[in-house]
């Protein structure tokens, strides 16, 4: 087996076929389970507790169907049960004892699934391929033996769909999704897709061009039945319809994870979908071990929001923000969450449209502004060397409702009180928060600019009068869009998008920061363009104070080292 990257693995072939139909499908279902495995384990962003967590998952679903064989040899002609039972509990037991080691001395949980593969290899050449010839004649006892038992589980649920109108293109992409050791459903009419139950976690390879409706109706109407999978936009027409039709879906807040014109590069396709299929697996594990925190069922009622501003629900995450030249950090953008009492941590966008159509947003802005400044004063009492402080601030995303004309003394107020320099703050706006009055919101911005705060114009390139809210207004920092930075390095047009708002900011004399930088790649290139700060997964997630405060010491620590 070659073991250097998985793909060329082996996983289920011809020679492991028993002859048992039951068992031979069990053994299909791990072996590709085993490839899933091997797919996440080698993606070097993984988790340590989740690659944990999957290889016990691994070794329970051998468990699984060691009970399965034992149940169909029982029902049978086997003479060796008891002989067999006890190659099953000590496989089991030699393979549980290779992985508490594994852990115990953080050895390569990736060799660890590659060496269980091994022996299951061994064990059905070894035992398993002599059980046909005892179970012809037992099928009906078989059968409702496996009945008294249950059936293989496995991990998680996503299904690979394929959708073209030509079939030998459906029959070519589940040739290559099998070769990347995965399986996958064709249809060539995409209006039996629809009918199927298409759910958020599945990929769906789709052909733009097709008779009956074509791609961009596809996404439409699933986005219209609440479905959101992640799609692989495929297509004869040229680069920019792609472009374009990838626009559309994340418009609709539809993930598209690549696009490909025909025809297909076959190598690179069966890479990309199985390094696909280990993020979502990832993905699903991680989502499914936060809940239910990141989940409300029935929504946030008003009364709710109103308790939790009275009760002071909310919280802070603090994300940092280094600079890309030096890689001395920067500061923190300040996110806010609120942590209900009986549903646990919610996210923004499931309460800050509630309080903007309930008039609340200034009432939850000063709750995070007061948040913000006791935690900066917690911050500067407990971390290090002042000096390593003095140009660390702290960003507060702030709201149209929030650009009252009494602003910029209410604020300057709380800092004074809590004496906290105001160049320590920077106040985000989205270009939005700018286009009701401009001219208010000119008197509301340069008094706050003359009171010592700094102000970023933040998603810059997504709203509609971009370029005239930076020409007017007096910011002093550019905040460039996620969506074009995370596609920076394979979207021509996203690069050059990025290129200009750097270009843009350093003639308007104003630092740029770049939000989703979540690659080393990503970061040496914003370097390379001139960007000044970077933000992103790369370089930590969104942290509570007290966690964020840890990881200031730790990267001080290293630098300090580094210097």
């Amino acid at each position: 087996m070659d073991k250097s990257g998985g793909k060329d693995s082996k996983h289920w072939t011809s020679s492991l076929v028993v002859g048992v139909d039951a068992i031979d499908e069990d053994h299909n279902s791990l072996f590709k389970l085993f490839n899933e495995a091997r797919l996440i384990a080698e993606n070097k962003d993984s988790d340590k507790l989740l690659l944990i967590d999957l290889a016990q998952k691994l070794l329970l679903y051998t468990k699984s169907h060691f009970r399965r064989e034992e149940v169909i040899m029982a029902a049978s002609a086997y003479p060796g049960y008891d002989e067999h039972r006890e190659i099953h509990q000590r496989f089991v037991e030699r393979v549980q004892s290779i992985l508490d080691e594994t852990i115990r001395a953080e050895g390569s949980l990736a060799e660890f699934i590659f060496a269980l593969e091994e022996q299951f290899v061994s064990h059905i050449k070894d035992a398993d391929l002599g059980l046909a010839k005892y179970t012809a004649g037992f099928e009906n006892e078989v059968g409702h033996a496996l009945l008294s038992i249950e059936p293989l589980s496995l991990p998680n649920n996503i299904n690979i769909y394929v959708v073209d109108d030509e079939p030998q293109q459906v029959e070519l992409m589940i040739e290559l999704i099998d070769v990347a050791g995965l399986s996958a459903i064709g249809y060539t009419s995409a209006l039996l897709l629809i009918e199927q139950r298409i759910s958020n976690a599945d990929i769906i390879l789709l052909d733009l061009n097709m008779p009956d409706i074509d791609g961009i109706e596809v996404m439409r109407m699933l986005y219209d039945k609440g479905c959101s999978p992640t799609f692989i936009l495929i297509s004869g027409f040229d680069e920019r319809v792609l472009h374009s039709a990838r626009q559309f879906a994340e418009a609709k807040n539809l993930e598209v994870a690549t696009t490909y014109s025909k025809p297909i590069d076959s190598r690179k396709f069966i890479e990309e979908i199985g390094t696909l299929y280990a993020e979502k697996t990832r993905d699903i594990e991680e989502r499914r071990d936060s809940q239910p925190a990141t989940s409300v069922d029935d929504g946030l009622s008003v009364d709710e929001l109103k308790t939790a501003l009275k009760e002071h629900q909310f919280v802070l995450y603090y994300q940092p923000q280094v600079d890309i030249k030096t890689g001395g950090l920067r500061g923190f953008e300040a996110l806010v969450r609120l942590q209900h009492p009986e549903q646990g941590l919610i996210y923004p966008d499931q309460f800050i449209g509630l309080a903007e159509a309930n008039d609340m947003m200034p009432e939850l802005t000063h709750e995070v502004f007061n948040l913000a400044v006791d935690n900066y004063q917690a911050f500067r009492k407990m971390n290090g060397d002042p000096k390593h402080q003095m140009s660390i601030n702290v960003s507060i995303n702030v709201s149209a409702q929030d650009l009252d004309l009494e602003m910029p003394e209410r604020l300057a107020e709380l800092l004074i009180a809590r004496d906290i320099p105001a160049d320590l703050i920077m106040i985000e706006l989205t270009e939005t928060a700018l286009r009701t009055s401009l001219s208010d919101s000119l008197d509301i911005l340069n008094r706050l600019r003359m009171k010592g705060f700094s102000l970023s114009i933040d998603d810059f390139g997504t709203g509609y009068s971009s370029l005239v809210q930076l020409y007017k207004a007096p910011f002093t920092e550019l905040k460039i869009d996620l969506q074009f930075v995370m596609r920076m390095l394979e979207d021509k047009e996203a690069h050059a998008i990025v290129k200009i708002c750097i270009l843009l900011a350093k003639e308007l004399k104003l630092e740029t920061v770049a939000e989703g930088v979540e690659s080393a790649d990503v970061l040496n290139e914003l370097a390379v363009l001139g960007c000044d700060i970077a933000q992103g997964y790369h370089i930590a997630r969104p942290m509570p104070f007290a966690e964020c405060s840890e990881w200031y010491i730790k990267y001080q620590q290293q630098l300090d080292l580094d210097a």
